[in-house]
């Protein structure tokens, strides 16, 4: 097997499937109650005359049709031979028409005056009418919905032959550990089946996992002659590059044939497909988002062609918040996430090397075909949707900072079918967005406490035009594992802060306000200038203790006295603050349900979170 892979264009690969396999099916009898998406296997017959014979469509009076003929509101007709009948009532014999009852007046039980004159078969459905016995119901090929099972039970019928298609997942790599299992260094857990089968199964495919199949050819031979005997295609996930370790290519070549390996799509490039005793076989990578691509882009427009009934996905036209690079002559399959901005849907790319969780926040992919090196930032283009819930129009889009609490918003705001979705970005990127109205607004934090903003104005004023809401303030303590008598004679030591960040000026305020001697505090090298690099230092020992966010600090059991604060605050352009999304935002945080939602987190002050406040 070669070391490099012959990369054919996307197209070609939807047209080699398309036109060289199609999927198998078993066929099953199964109970009409249980047929929903199942697909028929062969016609469906009524067994019943619906209805079994004529009855009435109002309620009313059974009359004979010719003695009502000359009937008038100012001549009414008087006739006193009728029945009283209800909706789906059976016409008695002799009785051709029915009258509604406010077209008659009743004088007494023996006669009634008729207003208007009926016609023959006047409000009565006559028998078989509906259905009757013998005719089709559901051809061949049909997918059963709701509505069909509820007329085949009313037509009499129990069961039907379906075809169920059913797709074998087989885990392949010597990394692998079952799922639940806790993984050592250099192992992940198999989670690309159970993710593949999810998806396969929204679609009403059966998924039969498969045990995990080491980096062995005999063994992963043996997998594919079993999945093939009982599955209608298959899918093996990891195996399909060109290293030492991965064998599909070989094995497909030696038990079938080998229909493609490599196609110029990202991600998905080393997916390959054969054909195993005229069932199909898959390969797909290892990574998650190479194995969704594959399933996504690939086998499931596949599946459409050859005739399953795939269901058609929504598209919505975006315009780019950012600039969408791509690699020329590749087909690219970017994870986007879109939101109503105004009046306008906007589409955020999310990170390519975000894992499992870029797939988890997305809700839509963009498509660059192989013939364009991206897409630039405010050109509109057509994206589709992977979740309709929530809908676009109530997902929230900051860029900014992240904090933990975020997170804790979005749940909250799920609640009423809402979501707000941050991506992390510089000062600078948050603030550019925000004056191009890419994005609804920003997540910043600013320093609070006497003297402080005054020495951090970068970080305490805001932008021109813009308003904040604050979402939570944040506290910050001086972390150690067992934290020391400070006041004590002895030397302590702690990171050095660079002096341009609040965590500096939130250690050395504290210092001057119990009046520790500073000949007393040792700063040490290397410089910290993330709270993560203050930690891992106090967790090695190398300080007694530095400056932390509490809620950071709680995740690492590192304890100590509260030495300053900040607000995380949403900055929203001042002409939206009035806007129905925003003023919905701003009271959801000042409402006293999210303050108790999100008041179990540590570290966290929610007492000025939905206050707003503007630049000075």
């Amino acid at each position: 097997m070669s070391r490099f892979l012959t990369l054919i264009p996307y197209l070609a690969a939807q047209k080699i499937l398309k036109t060289s396999v199609r999927p198998g099916y078993q066929v099953r009898t199964v109970p009409v109650p249980k047929s929903h998406g199942h697909i028929c296997h062969e016609p469906v017959y009524s067994r019943l005359t619906i209805p079994n014979s004529a009855v009435s469509l109002r309620d009313g009076y059974a009359v004979i049709a010719s003695e009502s003929h000359s009937a008038t509101e100012a001549d009414p007709v008087h006739l006193k031979t009728f029945i009283p009948v209800h909706t789906g009532s059976p016409i008695p014999d002799g009785f051709d028409a029915v009258i509604m009852h406010e077209d008659v007046r009743l004088y007494d039980s023996d006669s009634i005056a008729i207003l208007k004159p009926a016609r023959p078969g006047q409000h009565i459905q006559k028998a078989g009418s509906e259905v009757g016995t013998g005719p089709m119901v559901l051809p061949a090929g049909h997918l059963i919905s709701p509505e069909d099972i509820g007329a085949m039970i009313g037509y009499g019928i129990t069961s039907v032959q379906v075809q169920k298609t059913v797709a074998g997942l087989i885990p392949t790599g010597d990394e692998l550990k079952e799922p639940c299992t806790a993984p050592g260094p250099g192992e992940v857990i198999a989670s690309n089946c159970e993710m593949l089968a999810a998806s396969l199964e929204t679609i009403g495919v059966e998924c039969l996992t498969y045990p995990i199949v080491p980096d062995d050819p005999v063994q992963i031979q043996n997998a594919i002659e079993q999945a093939v005997r009982e599955c209608s295609f298959v899918i093996i996930s990891g195996g399909s590059s060109t290293g030492n370790r991965d064998h599909t290519e070989n094995v497909l070549n030696e038990i079938g044939s080998l229909l493609y390996h490599g196609v110029a799509m990202r991600p998905g490039r080393t997916t390959l497909a054969g054909v195993v005793d005229e069932i199909p076989v898959f390969g797909v990578p290892g990574t998650p988002a190479g194995a969704l691509a594959v399933l996504r882009e690939l086998i499931i427009p596949w599946l459409s062609d050859t005739g399953y009934p795939v269901p058609i996905q929504n598209t919505v036209q975006v315009t780019l918040a950012d600039t969408v690079p791509s690699e020329l002559g590749t087909d690219d399959f970017i994870l986007m996430v879109t939101g109503k901005v105004g009046d306008e849907y906007k589409a955020m790319m999310l990170p390519r090397g975000g894992g499992q969780m870029s797939a988890v926040k997305s809700n839509a992919v963009l498509h660059i075909a192989r013939n364009s090196e991206g897409i630039k930032q405010g050109k509109d283009c057509l994206i589709r949707l992977t979740q309709s819930y929530p809908h676009p129009d109530n997902i929230y889009l900051f860029n900014g900072l992240y904090d933990p609490i975020l997170d804790v918003l979005d749940q909250f705001l799920r609640k009423m079918q809402k979501r707000i979705y941050v991506r992390k970005s510089s000062i600078e990127t948050t603030y550019f967005s925000l004056q191009n109205r890419n994005i609804h607004g920003g997540v910043i934090t600013r320093p609070w406490g006497e003297g402080i903003c005054e020495r951090l104005p970068e970080y305490s004023i805001l932008p021109e035009k813009t308003t904040a809401i604050t979402v939570a303030e944040r506290e910050y303590i001086l972390a150690a594992r067992i934290f020391p008598d400070i006041k004590s004679v002895r030397r302590f030591t702690c990171p050095k802060i660079p002096e341009n960040l609040p965590l500096h000026h939130y250690m050395e305020d504290f210092f001057q306000k119990i009046q520790i001697n500073p000949q007393c505090i040792e700063r040490c090298d290397p410089v910290c200038s993330t709270e993560m690099e203050v930690i891992h230092r106090i967790l090695k020992e190398q300080v007694d203790f530095g400056p932390c966010s509490a809620h950071l600090a709680t995740e690492y059991d590192l304890f100590g006295p509260v030495i300053g604060k900040d607000r995380i605050d949403l900055i929203i352009r001042e002409e939206n603050i009035e806007t129905d999304e925003m003023r919905f935002l701003q009271q959801v945080l000042a409402s006293e349900e999210w303050k108790s939602e999100a008041g179990f987190i540590s570290g966290y002050n929610l007492t000025r979170s939905g206050q707003i406040s503007v630049p000075k």
